[in-house]
């Protein structure tokens, strides 16, 4: 896929040896022995010309992207970072996606790793291959190497000499490179394009809709498919009758597909296989189908929240524990005490699941819109006794993942279904098929308790949290640490309190779940940054000031895996944010101001919401956000990924929430998945801190935030406080609410 001009044919299968044959260029390709990976995949060190660089005889610069693009701007950020350090001129750059081989690249795209994993490794890469050229050239014109020097391109030696990149490329490709750490990178005061805004180098091909997205592959022969899927949590197929689908004109076959358990968690199903899309569907509703229940699948959202509610009301396992806090509280004369609660949340990506594999003889090829090529690879390679070496992937543009499409269940029904019809098959899933039968953000519960000093300050703080455990549906009971990924950005809050507990109850159920934009800190923000407002509430103190009086001592304490949370930074972003709003904590005719700020990814975000009250109807109005990512490789980029979460996380602050019922899904489409309209989206500002720090990550920062700075603004302009979600709130004409919060207690 070529993103830089037009798209290459999503048939095209790129061989490196067939590509250069076919472009007559010369090949200069560069990829040093660093770990790109995010995870333990063993990476055999590759070739030095194979990999992230490669220069046409024609002059342009082909640089290779290995992560996914699904809106994130990854497919821009990440060459400017080889581009940068080859010294190459961006308008003779192209863009493409590198071929999926999970031995050279790490294509996991996730937690909004991606530039943060790769900022030094591609640039040392663009310095190698820049280094190389600058070697050939020194030999070919028998000078120092230190008297040769490049611009844009090309090489220029002592006396006038100069060659292009391209007439260098085949000698510096005979060099053998020299380690990657014996070369000095750029200093940030060099740099040309890092820190620059860069305009996407896919934005006309998604204008002109030559941009190739799951449901844009043809592949000649290619059937369509849909799957009828068991409707509860977990049951069998009994019986079925597929005469009537097979009377759809355009049907071709029907036939069962079984679950594929432990390695794509789908649940099986009737596949329905026809000539087309619309035909396939006409043809699933003709099916009739039997099926069967497990026990422990008719559980309904209040069963959940019942158990969860029941789990923080006694003692959990402790996650940490600084301090003799119960004591603290047992002594205490000023307590303060509040429950949050969150629903389970679907992904709701523009573009439904979806997946076009064909199985052959010798080999499998997959066409998907996936954040996880090389695990997609694996679970095809493995429901198809094949051997992943088979398996093909053609990494394709994504309209949208938020951590859904890491899961490889479309890939695997694909899978399933191509095998036995041996053609090609597209498997589309509906927005129904979507919603009902998704990975949903865990329902979770936090119950808070503090004691305040004389001060107002906390003398101490437990937290008891549940939730659906992510680890506990997803790996097996043997190895599962249930509270992987759901306490971070709780157990190590940077606010400095006295005495600090936090405590973890995991719940196991039947209900999909699994990674959802920010993960943990969508849910753990929320009721950190509710309940700190109540603190400050509870001894008269302005919010701002309450938080800073708090983070007020530079501090550096320990993060999750490793990292380090400074508190000057948060400080920071929180006085930039507040001056960047007019922060005053006062109303404004009908409008109120709510606050709040965390630590996520490595990175600091502190955001102000501005909300407002018309004919009873509760508006966000504006959102300010001040952010700290270290340096900021496309500005714009990262404005435009900002903004994208601001108004991800408003959407899910106050409409969205999955409801299940007897082992159902509730929400079937739109119309009772309310999501943000475009009409109601807020105005919204972004001020980048200015940093030389190395960046973090940028992609989910922003989401967690939205929902207690929203609940904060209610509660100045009401006096309500609202600790569940979603914010369905209701209000009389005179600012009064007439109905407390629509969330868990009465809608699910």
């Amino acid at each position: 896929m070529n993103y830089g001009g037009s798209i290459l044919p999503p048939v095209f299968d790129i061989q490196r040896r067939q590509f250069l044959e076919a472009s007559g260029m010369v090949a200069l390709g560069v990829l040093c022995g660093f770990n790109f990976a995010a995870d333990s995949s063993p990476r055999a060190e590759p070739k030095p010309f194979d990999g992230w660089i490669r220069v046409l005889s024609t002059g342009r610069v082909i640089l290779l992207v290995a992560k996914a693009e699904m809106g994130q701007g990854v497919i821009t950020a990440l060459p400017m970072l080889l581009a940068e350090e080859l010294d190459v001129d961006w308008a003779d750059v192209e863009v493409q996606q590198a071929p999926v081989d999970p031995s050279v690249y790490d294509h996991l795209t996730v937690g909004s790793d991606s530039i943060k994993s790769l900022w030094l490794p591609l640039r040392r890469a663009g310095a190698v291959a820049r280094r190389q050229l600058l070697q050939a050239a020194a030999m070919r014109w028998k000078v120092p190497i230190d008297k040769c020097r490049t611009n844009r391109g090309a090489v220029f030696g002592p006396s006038g000499e100069r060659a292009s990149y391209a007439e260098m490329a085949q000698e510096a490709a005979s060099l053998a490179p020299l380690p990657a750490a014996s070369i000095e990178l750029k200093s940030s005061m060099h740099f040309r394009l890092l820190g620059n805004s860069l305009r996407s180098v896919n934005a006309e091909n998604k204008v002109d809709g030559s941009a190739v997205y799951g449901l844009d592959v043809r592949v000649p022969g290619m059937l369509r498919a849909v799957i009828l899927r068991c409707p509860y949590l977990s049951g069998t197929l009994e019986s079925f009758e597929s005469g009537p689908a097979l009377s759809v004109p355009g049907v071709k076959t029907v036939f069962p597909i079984l679950p594929a358990g432990r390695d794509a968690f789908t649940r099986g199903g009737i596949a329905v296989v026809a000539q087309n899309t619309w035909a396939a569907m006409q043809g699933r509703r003709q099916l009739q189908a039997r099926w069967s229940a497990s026990a422990d699948s008719k559980i309904g959202s209040h069963d959940i929240l019942a158990r969860l509610r029941t789990n923080v009301s006694r003692a959990g396992s402790v996650v940490t524990e600084r301090g003799d806090p119960l004591q603290v509280l047992r002594q205490s004369a000023r307590l303060v005490e509040a429950t949050y609660e969150v629903p389970f949340l679907a992904h709701a990506t523009m573009e439904p699941m979806n997946a076009t594999v064909h199985v052959q003889t010798d080999r499998v090829e997959a066409w998907l819109p996936t954040q996880n090529a090389a695990d997609a690879r694996i679970a095809i390679a493995r429901i198809l006794g094949r051997s992943p070496k088979s398996v093909f992937v053609h990494q394709l543009l994504i309209g949208g993942g938020f951590g859904r499409r890491d899961a490889t269940d479309f890939a695997v029904e694909a899978a399933q279904i191509a095998a036995r019809v041996d053609k090609p098959v597209q498997l589309a899933w509906s927005r129904e098929d979507d919603l009902q039968f998704g990975r949903y953000r865990p329902m979770a519960v936090h119950h808070l308790r503090a004691s305040l000093d004389a001060n107002g300050l906390p003398s101490a703080w437990v937290d008891r949290m549940s939730s659906v455990s992510i680890a506990g549906f997803l790996d097996p009971p043997e190895s599962s640490d249930l509270m992987a990924t759901e306490v971070g950005g709780a157990r190590d809050i940077p606010y400095k309190v006295g005495s600090f507990r936090m405590e973890y109850t995991p719940v196991k159920c039947a209900v999909p779940v699994g990674w959802w934009r920010s993960v943990e800190d969508s849910i753990n923000a929320f009721a950190i940054e509710s309940f700190l407002d109540e603190l400050a509430a509870a001894a008269q103190r302005d919010p701002v000031q309450y938080r800073l009086s708090l983070l007020r001592e530079a501090r550096r304490i320990p993060g999750r895996d490793g990292a380090v949370i400074e508190t000057s930074r948060l400080a920071r972003v929180l006085i930039e944010v507040a001056a960047q709003s007019g922060w005053d904590g006062k109303q404004r005719g009908g409008r109120s101001l709510g606050i709040a700020c965390h630590t996520c990814r490595g990175s600091y975000i502190a955001v102000v919401v501005e909300i407002s009250i018309c004919s009873g109807v509760l508006t966000v109005s504006r959102v300010w956000a001040a952010v700290d990512c270290g340096f900021a490789v496309n500005p714009k980029g990262l404005e435009s990924q900002i903004e994208g979460g601001l108004l991800f996380g408003t959407s899910a602050a106050l409409y969205e929430a999955v409801t299940l019922t007897s082992g159902k899904v509730t929400q079937t489409n739109f119309a009772d998945y309310r999501v943000l309209r475009m009409s109601e989206s807020p105005l919204t500002e972004v001020k980048i801190i200015k940093s030389a720090a190395p960046p973090t990550g940028a992609g989910e920062i922003a989401v967690p935030l939205v929902a207690p700075a929203i609940a904060n603004a209610v509660f100045g302009l009401t006096g309500h406080r609202p600790r569940r979600l979603p914010m369905r709130v209701s209000y009389g004409p005179s600012s009064e609410v007439t109905a407390t919060c629509i969330g868990l207690s009465s809608d699910v």
